[in-house]
């Protein structure tokens, strides 16, 4: 049998929409891929492409050594239903080899029902608090976390300590933002400082990192 060979070069975009489409994750891969027939080696590029989008996106997003070891143990089918569309350009065939670049779009919502089915730590928000709308009584906080799952584990611990809801509104790469109650900020203010963070006043709102 023909050993089989799989080299792939991988550039990611991660992007966080709004309204009802919750958190929607993007990761395109070139793949080559030669086995004993065209068909195999497509199917083998494919598979193999989308675990290693799936960890390379949710990892910002999740405890990587939990995510890989959920990835490893889950079935092609089960990873295949937190995608939501993929696409493929530039494909090449010929009757042992298949490449092409593939793009596919991890569905957030999706994907964080399967990091909890499978007790992966990680800080996806639910689809419903997503949509960028900030009502009057409002503050607008810009946090940047240097390390995600801690960080924002941190921020919540903070939040419950002041008894002050965190609603999530958008996320992109290691930058999220929410909001709080106005009438709450100050004590929030207060309680971020003493746990370590930098507060800064910003267009309005507020920009914290540790």
């Amino acid at each position: 049998m023909r050993m089989n060979r799989f080299l792939y070069a991988v550039v990611f975009g991660i992007v966080a929409v709004g309204a009802a489409l919750a958190v929607e994750l993007t990761g395109s891969t070139y793949v080559n891929v030669t086995s004993d027939t065209a068909a195999q080696a497509k199917s083998k590029a494919f598979n193999s492409a989308q675990r290693d989008v799936i960890v390379r996106v949710l990892r910002q997003y999740a405890n990587s050594e939990q995510l890989e070891e959920a990835v490893k143990n889950s079935s092609n089918e089960e990873l295949l239903n937190i995608i939501s569309s993929s696409s493929l350009d530039s494909e090449k065939i010929s009757d042992t080899t298949y490449s092409a670049n593939v793009s596919f779009v991890i569905d957030g919502d999706a994907a964080r029902k399967w990091l909890e089915k499978n007790s992966v730590k990680h800080w996806l928000p639910e689809s419903d608090s997503v949509a960028m709308v900030v009502p009057e009584n409002m503050v607008v906080v810009n946090a940047t976390l240097l390390q995600p799952i801690s960080d924002w584990a941190d921020l919540n611990a903070v939040a419950r300590g002041v008894n002050v809801d965190l609603a999530t509104k958008k996320i992109v790469g290691n930058n999220v933002t929410f909001v709080v109650p106005d009438k709450d900020s100050a004590k929030f203010n207060s309680a971020l400082r003493t746990n370590g963070w930098r507060v800064q006043q910003s267009d309005g709102g507020l920009k914290i990192w540790k």
